[in-house]
Formats: C-alpha cells, sequence, structure tokens
C-alpha cells in the first residue's frame, strides 16, 4: 500500500519534507512516523497507517509534497491478506457449452474481438495553452500580480472555465518553480557550500532552506497585495518601566519573567477594543469584513532558522502573569522548533519587538490576513519638555502598519494612539481610571 500525506489542516495544501525516518527494508509497526514534514513553519511527523516492510520511498529530503502525494510504499501482511482474500473470492463465470447441431461440422469457437478503442470525444484533454498572441484569460489583478512575480502568462494553465487564470494559478506556478530549481540545486553541480570563482572574486552557494523559501512567499504576498499605511507615535514608558522593575522580581518569585513585550500585548489588546477594524480580516470574495470577537495575538520570535510568529490566544482572558508563563515557553517551544502547528495560527493582530535587538524603529510588514501590526525598537532616553524645563525620559517610538483597504488614516492614528495613552498611564488604563 502507499502511504499518503493525510488532510492536516484548513487552508494547508502541502510541506516540505525536513527528515525520511526510515529506509527501504525496514520494518515499520502501526502509528510509527515515517517522516517529518514542515508546514507553516512547524514540523508534524507523518506515521505509518499499519505495520509492513518499507518497500518504496517515494519522497527524499527537500521535496515540496501535497495532501494525498504518496510518500512511502509499504508491504504489509494484513494488506497483502486482504488483497489475496478478496482475489480468491472473485466469482469465476464459466460459459455454458451448447452441443453441436446435427450434421453440422464442430469448429472451434471463435476469438473475441479487442475491444475498440474509445471515441477521442471521450478522452479527458487538456486545455493548451494560450499561442503567442491570443488573448489570455486573466483579469487585471492577476496580470498585474504575474508582472511583479515576473510570471509569463502563456505559461500559466488556468483553473476555472475556459481556462481563466486565478492569482492560485499564478502562485502555484511559482512554487513549482521554486520546487524545480531547488530539485536541481541539490541534484546538480551546485551543492551546498561549493565555492565559485568569478571576475570579482568567490561566490559560495547554498540551497535556500524551505522555512526562508515561506517566509519569501508570504512576505511577497504581503507587501505585493496589501496597501501599507505606517503610522508612527512616541510613548513616554519612564513609568512604565519603573513598575516593572517594582513587580518583575515578585514574578520571578513565582516563576514567571515580566517582560516589555507582555505589557505592549496587553496594550495592544486594549486598543484593539476601542478599534476593531484593526481586529478583522477582508473577504473581498463575499463582500464581507470579518470582525474577531477573540484576541489572539502573534508574537514574532527571533530562531536560528528564521523568523517565526507563533500565537497566545485568548489575551483578553489571561492576566499579566498567565501572559508571562505562556509567552516565555512559547518562545522557547519555538526556538527549538517543538511549537505545534495549532500554536501558529489564527492570530488576529501581530506584535514584533526588536527592542531585545537593540534595533531602533522600523516599518514592519503586514501579516495576511491580519490588517495590523505593531513594530517597536529600543527605548531611548531622551529630553522631554515638562513643566516648563526638560527632563530626561525612556521613550519608546511606536509603528503599527495598518491594511488601507480597511482601516482609514484617522482611525490608525487613533489607534495607535490609544497604545501609546496605555502604555504612558498602564495602571490607569487597566484599574479603568
Amino acid at each position: 500500500m502507499k502511504v499518503e500525506l493525510p488532510f492536516l489542516a484548513e487552508g494547508i495544501e502541502g510541506g516540505d519534507i525536513v527528515r525520511v525516518l526510515v529506509h527501504e527494508g525496514d520494518q515499520v509497526s502501526e502509528g510509527q512516523s515515517l517522516v517529518e514534514l514542515e508546514t507553516d513553519k512547524a514540523t508534524i511527523p507523518v506515521p505509518a497507517p499499519e505495520a509492513g516492510r518499507v518497500a518504496h520511498l517515494l519522497v527524499r529530503e527537500g521535496d515540496y509534497v501535497k495532501i494525498g502525494q504518496a510518500l512511502v510504499e509499504l508491504d504489509g501482511t494484513d494488506s497483502a491478506e486482504r488483497a489475496a482474500k478478496a482475489e480468491s473470492e472473485k466469482p469465476v463465470v464459466a460459459p455454458t457449452p451448447q452441443p453441436p447441431s446435427a450434421g453440422s461440422p464442430v469448429t472451434a469457437p471463435p476469438k473475441p474481438e479487442k475491444p475498440a478503442p474509445a471515441p477521442l470525444e471521450n478522452k479527458i484533454v487538456t486545455t493548451p495553452l494560450p499561442s503567442v498572441g491570443a488573448t489570455i484569460p486573466a483579469p487585471p489583478s492577476v496580470r498585474r500580480l504575474a508582472r511583479e512575480l515576473g510570471v509569463d502568462l502563456t505559461q500559466v494553465q488556468g483553473s476555472e472555465a475556459g481556462g481563466r487564470i486565478t492569482a492560485e494559478d499564478v502562485k502555484a506556478l511559482v512554487r513549482e518553480r521554486t520546487r524545480r530549481s531547488d530539485a536541481l540545486s541539490a541534484s546538480g553541480p551546485s551543492k551546498a557550500g561549493d565555492v565559485f570563482t568569478t571576475v570579482y572574486g568567490n561566490e559560495r552557494r547554498e540551497p535556500l532552506p524551505s522555512l526562508r523559501r515561506k517566509i519569501a512567499a508570504n512576505m511577497t504576498q504581503a507587501w505585493t497585495t496589501i496597501p501599507h499605511v505606517h503610522q508612527f507615535q512616541d510613548a513616554d514608558i519612564t513609568e512604565l518601566m519603573e513598575l516593572h522593575k517594582r513587580y518583575a522580581l515578585e514574578f520571578k518569585k513565582k516563576g514567571a519573567t515580566l517582560t516589555l513585550t507582555s505589557l505592549l500585548i496587553k496594550a495592544v489588546v486594549h486598543a484593539l477594543k476601542r478599534y476593531p477594524q484593526l481586529n478583522a480580516t477582508l473577504d473581498l470574495t463575499n463582500g464581507e469584513v470579518v470582525y474577531k470577537e477573540y484576541y489572539n495575538i502573534g508574537v514574532a520570535v527571533d530562531t536560528p532558522a528564521g523568523l517565526i510568529v507563533p500565537v497566545v490566544h485568548d489575551i483578553d482572558q489571561k492576566d499579566l502573569f498567565q501572559i508571562s508563563v505562556e509567552l516565555a515557553d512559547l518562545a522557547e517551544r519555538t526556538r527549538t522548533r517543538e511549537v505545534k502547528l495549532e500554536e501558529l495560527r489564527g492570530a488576529t493582530f501581530t506584535l514584533s519587538n526588536m527592542g531585545g535587538l537593540g534595533s531602533g524603529p522600523f516599518t514592519p510588514i503586514i501579516n495576511p490576513p491580519q490588517v495590523g501590526i505593531l513594530g517597536v525598537g529600543k527605548a531611548r532616553m531622551m529630553p522631554v519638555y515638562r513643566d516648563g524645563q526638560f527632563v530626561p525620559r525612556r521613550v519608546l517610538q511606536l509603528c503599527v502598519a495598518y491594511d488601507h483597504r480597511l482601516v482609514d488614516g484617522a482611525v490608525g492614528a487613533r489607534f495607535t494612539n490609544e497604545i501609546a495613552k496605555a502604555l504612558e498611564d498602564f495602571q490607569g488604563t487597566f484599574l479603568g481610571l
């Protein structure tokens, strides 16, 4: 039997094989992991549905596989017995002999004629690609996407009626082209670490990791399809950092680490409740805005493999201590690639805090289908004019990126200001003052 990639989750079409855990000839038990698949930046083991011997490996590390694609061929004892039993139980229908009529010569029965081939119109015929110069059935938005991704629409097979090309058809061709390029890199002369000499000096070529390919595809989609607006605002967090210093030791005694990110998450959810446009998604197909009545915050985590965004779910139902404990655990498991698939999905808004890296302010990219993201860097000590004199204050510059298709500038500005106000008077905000 062939073991196929099963359905994983809504919206996931497949993934990359990161490890093949068995060899041809191995005896495996039911439930034993055959391969590890990377999808949505999480690794998932694919188990054997029954015991048997690995007859053929149909994939290798680095391959991209789709739902329903065969991974391994098993020679299972149970399946072989079932097949043999089914074959033996098939009824055999023998022809009824007819006695020859008197005086007629005995002749051999006529040989059965070969069945005539099915007419051509009954065969499945794929729609040919449009010839050069012919009208390509694609709407303007798809043509624009093809130009941005460097795709020749004459090479795209349309999936809709009449060969009409969709955006997904264009993206599928890009993914296939990337996979072919990766396969050539893996099997051709260019191996990981190969050094080439050019007129300018030496160059080293490395295969593009699957996680980096996913990041590149997601960022390209986000930047080319979402009209970004970036709203800046300064937040005086002097009192907030004194509050942090006062309670950090108490959190540590209880086994939690109080971080600025935890405080930022609370402030973000407070602002999202006041401006629900930022906690929504656009459904352009049905012409609807989907307002989320739950608050799941994605938090960007820097890992050795690249940027991964796990999600802290139901923030509004948790206190600061619970958020701090869950955030620390989630970030650690993300760095070691032990995060679960469901912990990477369902975010309604994203926070990216690069202050720990010593980075200054930056303009973040929205993570679709979300419509907003907050980016913060390192806070700075600055002279601030207060009560007739300049005093040193710790200032954090916020940058909120929002999707201008749904969020107007006035709403984006008020939302950013609300986050700043919550940070500047954290106790007052959450005491209901």
